[in-house]
């Protein structure tokens, strides 16, 4: 999202007038451009300079106003509250209206601090926003005018932040600190955290979600416990399509509709975790804070597809255990059915199904396509690449599905084996995300120019790439797919060239996560410690022991993660499908571990150096999120009826695949 577009989200309703017309100074921009192109056509005014600095007291004048009125509210409010266990005026009442009083002004004094608290967070994130598009309008009017612009560019610059807005934040987290003192103290007990997240005030899912998302899971484990139940049954029948091969050619396809579904769940997750610990994310990923999925519409729609999903497979393995289709409907046909009806949704009209979600997600993935030749790389872009590489399993499951309904495979499970060419695809669709990484990383380093100290860590994260492509290829070339430490001694050429540079792949892409995607570790200042490196000062977390946590769990996670660039990498000693199942499992919660960590060293220190400015606005939450809500919701109506439309497609395709067959 460009900074125009995200800056029209970002107003708070009631604040519009204090924050920065960018749209103005990028005309003001174009004007004076187009002058200098043609001299035969004057500016009729001062141009961006004279622009930019009516921008700059008109934001000057409004925080002024703002900061007067937060201040006066904050030291009534502070007084109040010391103050508030005195009860001279109230000794003619008696104790139990004196009791019901001091609740009555508890609460009106706590609702008052949150209401000036909001005011300090959100006259702040204007604040960080204004100073953002400062520096971009800067860094346009330099790109664009060239050298004519230069000495002004540096003396706006430098003056920026002398302006009385960006000095003035320091004194607003001045405010914001007595706040939360004083709640604390008053209200909390001392807890200084307790305090932080009750005056923030992040809004939890209402009670209606609450009951939605209860009882849709409630239906999922029911749908559970009858697929546990069931497995414990062995097939009625020994002929195919009712017996073990039956599940072992389809487990596949339930694989492609699962393995986005779990990821599913983990951004809802780690959107609920962001927003726990008022990490920015949306501003990170370029998102739009109020049409973004987020934590609530999308842990929704995860368990409405974790039922759907459960119940067909729960109907999928009846019929393959008791030997019975109902309806005369094949086995085969049950993940084929839930597999339609997602890919309509998936080309649903606008209005309908998060359609605004979803052409983003389009959007990024064109962009990942044509990184080479394409838009300069957003983080957004790289961070949805990064999760593309954790997804190789559930790429080549799309190659096996498509070919297992369109060959026909799907009506001779019995006789069906595996095509050769699956072993030529699986090397290619596995290498796939690791190219597109791989292109990103060259498009940045030559992005960043010659001089740039960023184009050695580029050149570097393309080497880590290059390195998962060699293992990739190495083992296409070989056909290995698995480590069998016991006959080591038999090892071929091959096979050890291979291991080795997996290994190397693996310790590359492990060492890289902690040092360069968290920054975990800082130089330690303090010359009577032992050790040269410590764990960084400035964390987001609570807990120090999910630091430790995620360094050990990612170690073990990398080792699997290596099984996973292997085409038909397996694990020694389980099935083959199983194995890659759990696999595909470990990898998406890696990733998920991953994103914590990534976003928050994103956040605290812009270390892949994707923001003009390393400040972040703040993540508020604010109430025109529920107008965009309800629009939302008046929606509904319309996907409920896209959605048997959907239904009704796919009940006809099915219906024909059925009578195709039976004329075979």
């Amino acid at each position: 999202m460009k900074f125009g577009k995200f800056l029209q989200a970002s107003r708070v309703k009631g604040w519009e007038e204090c924050y920065i017309e960018y749209k103005r100074l990028v005309k003001a921009i174009k004007v004076e451009c187009a002058s200098l192109e043609d001299v035969s056509q004057p500016l009729a005014y001062g141009g961006f300079n004279e622009e930019f600095d009516k921008q700059i007291e008109a934001v000057n004048q409004h925080f002024a106003v703002r900061m007067q009125d937060i201040e006066e509210r904050a030291e009534s409010l502070l007084t109040d509250a010391f103050r508030m266990h005195e009860s001279r005026s109230m000794v003619s009442l008696d104790p139990e209206s004196i009791v019901k009083l001091r609740k009555y002004h508890r609460e009106t004094l706590q609702v008052a601090l949150r209401e000036v608290y909001q005011d300090c967070l959100t006259l702040k994130q204007v604040c960080s926003i204004n100073f953002t598009g400062f520096v971009k309008a800067l860094k346009k009017y330099h790109k664009r005018c060239g050298d004519a612009s230069s000495g002004s560019v540096f003396q706006n610059s430098t003056s920026l932040r002398q302006q009385h807005f960006y000095k003035g934040m320091s004194h607003l987290d001045t405010v914001a600190d007595r706040i939360e003192q004083c709640y604390a103290t008053h209200f909390k007990n001392g807890d200084l955290d307790a305090a932080q997240r009750s005056l923030r005030h992040i809004r939890r899912l209402g009670l209606e979600s609450h009951l939605t998302l209860g009882i849709f899971l409630g239906a999922c484990l029911c749908s559970l416990a009858v697929i546990l139940w069931l497995s414990g049954y062995s097939p009625a029948k020994d002929i195919c399509p009712f017996c073990t091969k039956a599940i072992t050619a389809n487990l596949p396809v339930y694989r492609i509709l699962f393995i986005p579904l779990l990821w599913l769940w983990c951004w809802s997750g780690l959107c609920f975790i962001w927003k726990e610990i008022s990490l920015n994310y949306p501003y990170i990923l370029s998102i739009n804070p109020y049409t973004e999925l987020g934590y609530e519409r999308g842990s929704r729609l995860a368990a409405y597809a974790s039922l759907v999903l459960l119940a067909d497979f729960a109907l999928f393995l009846a019929s393959v255990r008791t030997g019975y289709e109902p309806f005369g409907i094949p086995v085969s046909y049950y993940p084929l059915a839930f597999l339609i009806f997602l890919v309509l949704a998936m080309l649903a009209p606008s209005g309908v199904f998060y359609h605004k979600s979803r052409t983003y997600f389009y959007v990024s993935l064109s962009r990942i396509v044509i990184a080479p030749f394409g838009p300069e790389v957003r983080f957004v872009d790289n961070y949805i690449a990064d999760v593309l590489t954790s997804m190789a399993i559930f790429l080549r499951d799309v190659d096996y599905t498509t070919r297992f309904y369109v060959t026909g495979a799907f009506r001779h499970i019995g006789e069906h084996k595996k095509e050769k060419g699956l072993e030529l695809s699986a090397p290619i669709i596995t290498a796939l995300p690791y190219w597109f990484r791989l292109q990103q990383c060259v498009r940045r380093f030559y992005d960043s120019g010659p001089g740039n100290p960023d184009r050695k860590v580029h050149l570097l994260n393309a080497c880590k790439y290059l390195a998962s492509l060699s293992a990739t290829c190495l083992a296409a070339v070989g056909n290995y797919t698995s480590v069998d430490f016991q006959h080591m001694e038999t090892w071929s050429l091959g096979r050890s060239i291979w291991f080795s540079v997996l290994c190397i792949s693996t310790v590359y892409a492990y060492l890289w996560d902690i040092l360069m995607d968290w920054g975990l570790f800082e130089a330690n200042t303090d010359g009577w410690r032992c050790f040269k490196w410590h764990l960084r000062s400035k964390r987001l977390y609570r807990y120090t022991s999910f630091y430790y946590w995620a360094l050990l769990s990612n170690l073990f996670g990398r080792v699997a993660w290596a099984l996973t660039i292997t085409p038909r990498g397996v694990m020694n000693g389980m099935p083959a499908p199983v194995s890659t199942t759990l696999l595909a499992v470990v990898e998406l919660l890696r990733r998920a571990q991953w994103s914590l960590l990534r976003l928050e060293n994103e956040y605290l220190s812009n270390s892949a150096h994707y923001r003009s400015v390393k400040d972040v606005p703040i993540l508020l939450d604010v109430a025109t999120y529920g107008e965009e809500a309800r629009k939302t919701r008046k929606s509904s109506w319309s996907g409920a009826l896209v959605g048997l439309l959907n239904l009704l497609i796919t009940c006809t395709v099915l219906y024909a695949i059925y009578l195709y067959r039976n004329n075979r």
